[in-house]
């Protein structure tokens, strides 16, 4: 089971993110199926992580990079996936365990509210986000999950955009994950830029 599982990385951030448009899909008084489909998503990413989790306890320096071809232009090819290591493992049980005790805690606490449903659509996208970006095997591939992670933490601290100081807090947020992302970019490719700017190594910065 656990070599299924890393041979299907891409399952674990998808379940939550599926999960999140079959929410949407819902009506707003569907509040038990929206809970129901949103716990049962965690659930299944943290089981899939607990299983990705234990073949990097049995063999030491333990990696495993599951790549498939986006598009090639000339001799480049362009590559997307995810990469799978002792910390990306424990970092994919830590995101799953923390949010499923955040969904649990959240059926409580937003019981009364009338956007139930949509809160939880909003939380499962959140989670898929942040479990797609601990894998991410290509600086352009997190650089696509770090985007959907600002726009789920927008969608959060603007939940009750109603309300002034949450619709300013949700801009502020958003334009400080927006900076943050900027300077992220920029790191790797200082660091991994070739002498000549116009040098046709550049496409190697979108992959490791």
């Amino acid at each position: 089971m656990s070599r299924w599982i890393i041979d299907h990385l891409w399952l674990i951030p998808a379940v939550p993110l599926a999960a999140s448009l079959v929410i949407l899909s819902l009506s707003s008084a569907r509040r038990k199926s929206a809970a129901a489909l949103a716990v049962a998503g965690q659930i299944a990413a943290l089981a899939m992580s607990v299983l990705a989790f234990l073949p990097t306890l049995q063999t030491n320096s333990f990696r495993v990079v599951q790549n498939f071809t986006w598009f090639t232009f000339g001799e480049e090819v362009l590559r997307l996936g995810f990469v799978l290591d002792p910390l990306a493992a424990a970092m994919l049980m830590m995101i799953a365990l923390v949010g499923l005790c955040i969904f649990v805690f959240s059926i409580g606490y937003m019981a009364d509210d009338k956007s139930f449903t949509r809160f939880f659509a909003y939380l499962s996208f959140f989670s898929g986000a942040m479990l797609g970006l601990v894998i991410a095997n290509s600086l352009l591939l997190l650089f696509i999950f770090w985007e959907l992670v600002g726009l789920a933490s927008y969608l959060l601290i603007g939940f009750w955009i109603e309300r002034p100081s949450a619709a300013a807090a949700a801009k502020i947020g958003c334009t400080i994950a927006a900076a943050h992302c900027s300077f992220t970019m920029e790191g790797p490719v200082v660091l991994k830029a070739p002498a000549s700017p116009c040098s046709a190594q550049a496409p190697r910065l979108l992959r490791c």
